[in-house]
């Protein structure tokens, strides 16, 4: 496949695809579990590096097991809201700075820009303050905070400007982290966001969401619209039939940091680098 690996071709050839409250205490401290990566392991900028072309509106997963960066392609609308899963602890949020991080390497900020919500903003907090990373985004929300609301409204207004074929402004990338607090929105912008997810990436909006593995079975609604799934270590055979909507062999045993994804015909593994250059 040359210097990469691409998701794109799978999306294309695999149509098959498409497929309760559980608040915590905001008084709670929460304790952060950092993953485990191997040592030695690549970064980012690193796998990068071997992209000898531009490639816009793409995402970097991870490392193949042939050495090789994998990528996702945004520009199929098939491919729809994107789900990463696994057990609590082995690389959940990790994962989607990974493809935040390089989608600030891939693409121009007047082609791309980023949203995140999440229950945790000190997580993120570097991404508000390098001054690189503020030009890319729309703002850094825990999803209990007003201005998350805000957020998913002003890109329904986005979207449905463009189904009416006004095209412009740069495609939009908004990462749910923690999606298990989503019914901290109000319930207007619960029915906002669950539309997004089922016809935002016709209109360049593109919606990547995270939840631990054990809380599947709780939010059936909210798992339902994500097309494409992305799972790491599922320790439940209940959970992983919720998460993949196929047998994915051994997922019990994957190490922290390791994910795999379907390609239509087979399931790719591929391990997580690190941040940075």
């Amino acid at each position: 496949m040359g210097v990469i690996n691409t998701f794109m071709s799978a999306i294309k050839t695999d149509q098959g695809l498409v497929p309760l409250t559980n608040v915590r205490d905001r008084s709670r401290p929460v304790r952060n579990q950092p993953t485990k990566l191997m040592p030695g392991s690549p970064t980012v900028g690193r796998l990068l590096s071997a992209i000898q072309s531009s490639l816009p509106r793409s995402l970097l997963l991870g490392q193949c097991e042939d050495g090789l960066p994998f990528l996702l392609e945004l520009g199929e609308p098939a491919l729809g809201a994107i789900l990463v899963s696994c057990e609590k602890g082995a690389g959940k949020t990790h994962h989607l700075q990974v493809m935040a991080e390089s989608a600030m390497h891939l693409n121009m900020p007047s082609q791309l820009q980023l949203g995140v919500l999440t229950f945790k903003p000190g997580e993120w907090g570097s991404w508000q303050t390098a001054a690189q990373k503020k030009k890319f985004l729309q703002g850094v929300y825990a999803w209990y905070d007003p201005w998350a609301a805000g957020l998913i409204q002003t890109l329904v207004e986005l979207a449905e400007a463009r189904r009416e074929g006004q095209r412009f402004g740069a495609d939009v990338l908004l990462i749910l982290d923690d999606l298990n607090f989503v019914e901290e929105l109000s319930y207007e912008a619960q029915v906002n966001l669950h539309w997004l997810l089922e016809y935002g990436s016709q209109s360049g909006i593109w919606l990547i969401g995270a939840i631990n593995a054990h809380q599947a079975a709780d939010f059936r609604y909210w798992i339902d619209p994500f097309r494409t799934r992305i799972v790491g270590q599922v320790k439940s055979v209940e959970n992983h039939e919720i998460l993949t909507m196929r047998l994915a062999p051994g997922t019990e045993n994957l190490e922290p940091a390791v994910f795999r994804t379907w390609l239509g015909e087979n399931w790719c593994s591929y391990r997580l680098p690190l941040l940075g250059h």
